[in-house]
């Protein structure tokens, strides 16, 4: 999973609005601020921060060559995205449809809206809920400016990335099978036992 403080990479196999689109890799260039937000169509929460990422690029015409805000959606299918988008008026935003794409595994999305932010050299400098930041024209400026951020959902981990509470709840495949091999064994000792 990426966290705060490694580089953004490439966003693998996401796909472009556009009818008859095919998955693109998305990569940061250097200089620019990103603002990668993670929503879907369906999400209430989602749909007043979508409308402040359209506000903000309306507003801030010099931004424009320096900052791209990437709305990600977890539609069902890009024809649902795009009819919501060009209903919206959202077209100032630089939108995909997830698809098949591995991304919000590895941002480690585990609900939305879930936005990422990504300075001038490429690296994650927030992740979390978009209403952590008070203030998020003033994170892209100060990013634009080549300050620091900082508050919650800034700081990289440190030493061995513990798990969350809602991570630890979930039932991924891996655990599963982990937790079937260990009551398997458990049974197996079990049967040796005699009363």
């Amino acid at each position: 999973m990426k966290c705060v403080g490694e580089d953004l990479g490439v966003l693998e196999g996401i796909t472009p609005l556009a009818e008859g689109s095919s998955p693109v890799d998305v990569k940061h260039n250097a200089g620019e601020v990103i603002l990668l937000d993670f929503w879907a169509t369906w999400c209430p929460p989602c749909q007043p921060p979508m409308q402040h990422n359209q506000d903000m690029l309306a507003k801030r015409k010099d931004w424009e060559g320096k900052v791209r805000i990437i709305g990600c959606s977890g539609d069902q299918t890009a024809a649902v995205v795009r009819a919501h988008v060009d209903k919206k008026g959202w077209t100032s935003v630089e939108h995909y449809w997830r698809g098949s794409s591995k991304c919000n595994e590895e941002f480690g999305v585990r609900g939305i809206p879930h936005v990422a932010l990504i300075d001038t050299h490429g690296k994650i400098v927030f992740k979390g809920h978009p209403n952590s930041r008070p203030d998020l024209e003033k994170d892209i400026d100060d990013l634009l400016a080549g300050e620091t951020i900082t508050g919650k959902g800034t700081q990289a981990p440190e030493g061995k990335k513990e798990e969350t509470e809602a991570e630890a709840k979930e039932l991924t495949p891996e655990k599963f099978a982990t937790i079937s091999k260990h009551f398997l064994d458990g049974c197996e000792k079990l049967e040796g036992v005699k009363e």
